[in-house]
């Protein structure tokens, strides 16, 4: 405080000063302290407008004063969120604590807690953090002696005083025991409600862990307050812990949307439920417990158990895979005993857990007998994930897809119409197998026209989506490790990820959305070796099983192959890839892309060059497709616009173009040329070299003679 009240008014724009008021954690350190508050610190418009204010001197007048730091307050948070893109309120007001040491506390962050202590002084309700935090250091500073306001100490020790308050407050309310009415908050269990549980098959099995625990939960839900999207929730939970990995993260949405019913999409929304707002005004795990005791399978078990007295770790983890058979790993029932201790329902002491007295309210809630899975063969019930349905996905209008795909295209590329229609139909016709090959020639555009329909499919923009991945296949792959991830065989608490992986377990996380993966030159290694799992699971609808480690692995032992998942497979066949087997092809809806339209190229509109030049390319390019197609060694559009692409950059002046022209062919379409003394290849070289010779490109015409004279000795290579 000396720090900031000694450099008020001089450097309130100066960056170095702000950074330190506002990322300070002298006030306060917890909660979500993480914003980063670069990009308004570092314009000049903000850092002026705020020095302004601060210069201001506050009315005399008590409510004046209120009124002014309230709306100081809500325009400062308006211009941190439109500039940093989330509302830091942490770093605001334990700022504004600094800046107006006599107006507020160091309850900065948890505004129910502001809100309760303030409703405890004055016995009336509060609606904004302002006013609250003025009111409460008035009702302090009126019962303790005047003091200099220049002392800072004691002004410290003011600012402080509402935390003891407040603790002192919550020890009285848990000594007095008495429940919260229902009525105050909607989901909140009190014991007085008679539960009713629904039957074990249809809970969810067991609790993932989550990096911070019920704390995080309470940050995360406090953040969710105003709606957030996916890709800001995701931002949100990579904030709270920055060692999360992508899947990850999409696991850790799973537990706060799912697991614990605190959020639901709308649209491109999450939202607080109703559970989720009473959780967020209580900061009381009570009001998690009719979902955990009659929704989650082992919840009420375990409490049950611990009811008759205290239990070792290992009878309690071998209990819970007796509640659920499926449960062979260590990784569920470790989770479950976690999330006991995080919401004060267990104690765990040498090794044994005991029941707290929460722990002993909650198992009076269970009036019935605690049901068990069946024994079950196979792999067992799925761990961790939504319920994998056809009928959860929510797939767009193909006319909106349509509409998108060909506006991002326009100008670009030229894709047939029908081919869209294809690839869309041959994709979703099937309740749960979205497979499909695109195949052709290099160049022809496979790889664009399922990135550019995966973008449209899912409403993508920009470069990274979550929904969508591009997988270049490499030679090599000779098992599933670049597709589904390893146990890294040096530290085998750790699992080496992958894209297609992190893709499948935010696909299986989010059931209701579409998510697509692009297999690049998908044939340059043996699909039937690396794709073995994938491909069996959409056909029989079975966990892909990623390892059989217990719950060191921060990675589900298996995951439910996705409906919502689609795969689009791109192929080149030379002699450098390899070809398909039934078992893909069987999988697979297989579209061929062979016929190209030079003239359909929307650059021909644009490219800039002598008209008399685009003629003559146009000819060549026309008469050397014609005259390839038959032995397919034709070429595609990437072809046409690099040629293109390289006259309109270097055909300078006109005496030049010929030349160009005669280059640019020589370099882009002859290498490709090679065949056996067939008499189809005898045919085709002979319709080149007229072309050729037409259109007087000499360079190339003597290279494709040449040609002509290897093959009388068998065969013939544009590279001898």
């Amino acid at each position: 405080m000396q720090f900031v009240q000694g450099n008020i008014p001089g450097r309130l724009d100066d960056t170095e000063f702000l950074d330190r008021l506002f990322n300070d954690e002298s006030i306060s350190s917890t909660g979500q302290g993480r914003i980063k508050l670069h990009p308004a610190l570092s314009d000049a418009a903000f850092r002026a407008w705020f020095a302004e204010q601060v210069r201001n001197p506050l009315p005399a007048e008590m409510d004046e004063a209120t009124v002014a730091l309230r709306e100081f307050h809500d325009e400062l948070a308006s211009r941190l969120r439109a500039l940093c893109g989330k509302t830091p309120w942490l770093k605001l007001r334990r700022a504004l604590c600094a800046l107006y040491p006599s107006k507020f506390t160091s309850i900065v962050n948890n505004e129910s807690a502001l809100f309760d202590l303030y409703s405890k002084i004055t016995g009336a309700h509060a609606s904004h953090f302002v006013p609250a935090s003025i009111a409460i250091r008035g009702a302090v500073d009126a019962v303790l002696p005047s003091y200099h306001a220049k002392d800072l100490y004691e002004v410290a020790r003011r600012i402080n005083l509402p935390w003891m308050l407040l603790q002192h407050a919550i020890k009285e309310t848990e000594r007095s025991a008495q429940p919260v009415a229902a009525e105050a908050l909607p989901q909140q269990t009190t014991s007085t409600q008679v539960l009713v549980p629904i039957q074990a098959t249809l809970r969810r099995k067991g609790l993932t862990g989550m990096g911070g625990g019920f704390a995080a939960l309470l940050d995360i839900v406090d953040d969710l307050k105003d709606g957030l999207s996916r890709i800001e929730l995701e931002a949100r939970v990579r904030e709270a812990n920055p060692r999360l990995g992508d899947l990850a993260v999409g696991t850790t949405i799973n537990v706060i949307a799912r697991e614990f019913d605190l959020c639901a999409r709308e649209g491109d929304v999450y939202r607080l439920s109703g559970r989720g707002s009473a959780l967020r005004e209580s900061r009381d795990p009570d009001v998690l417990a009719d979902h955990l005791l009659t929704k989650v399978l082992g919840f009420d078990n375990v409490l049950k158990l611990l009811e008759e007295g205290a239990q070792d770790s290992q009878a309690l983890i071998s209990f819970l895979k007796e509640v659920n058979p499926g449960w062979t790993s260590n990784f569920a029932p470790t989770s479950q005993l976690g999330w006991l201790r995080e919401l004060g329902l267990v104690n765990y002491e040498s090794r044994q857990y005991s029941l707290t007295d929460r722990g002993h309210r909650w198992a009076e809630m269970v009036t019935w007998v605690p049901a068990k899975l069946p024994p079950v063969a196979g792999t067992g019930p799925i761990e961790d994930f939504p319920e994998q349905t056809p009928e959860a996905l929510s797939l767009p209008s193909f006319a909106d897809v349509a509409d998108r795909l060909m506006r991002a295209i326009e100008g670009q590329y030229a894709f047939d119409p029908k081919l869209i229609v294809q690839l869309h139909t041959g994709l979703w016709f099937h309740p749960t197998r979205h497979f499909v090959v695109l195949t052709g020639i290099s160049g022809s555009g496979k790889t664009q026209l399922a990135l550019q329909y995966a973008r449209a499919l899912t409403h993508s923009e920009g470069l990274d989506s979550p929904f969508v991945e591009v997988i270049p296949v490499q030679p090599g792959w000779h098992d599933p490790s670049p597709m589904l991830g390893y146990v890294n065989p040096l530290q085998d608490a750790s699992y080496r990820s992958a894209p297609f992986l992190e893709l499948v377990l935010r696909a299986a996380a989010d059931p209701g959305r579409a998510y697509v993966a692009i297999l690049d030159e998908m044939n340059l290694s043996h699909p039937e070796q690396y794709f073995a799992p994938v491909l069996s699971a959409m056909e029989s609808r079975v966990a892909l099983k990623l390892h059989q480690m217990d719950s060191s692995v921060p990675v589900p032992p298996m995951v439910p192959y996705p409906s919502n998942l689609a795969i689009i497979g791109t192929l080149n066949m030379d002699e450098t890839t390899h070809g398909l087997s039934d078992k893909v092809l069987d999988r697979a809806f297989t579209l061929e892309f062979w016929n190209i339209d030079v003239d359909a190229h929307p650059a021909w509109a644009n490219v800039p060059m002598p008209q008399e030049l685009k003629i003559k390319a146009r000819a060549v390019l026309n008469g050397l497709e014609v005259a390839l197609s038959p032995c397919r060694l034709h070429f595609g559009m990437r072809t046409v616009d690099d040629v293109l692409g390289y006259l309109s950059f270097q055909a300078h002046p006109s005496d030049a173009a010929s030349s160009a022209l005669d280059d640019v062919v020589y370099a882009k379409v002859l290498p490709k040329l090679r065949g056996e003394a067939t008499p189809r290849f005898q045919e085709a070289l002979k319709a080149v070299l007229d072309v050729l010779e037409t259109h007087g490109l000499a360079r190339c015409t003597e290279k494709v003679k040449a040609m002509r004279e290897d093959l009388k000795s068998g065969s013939a290579r544009f590279w001898r």
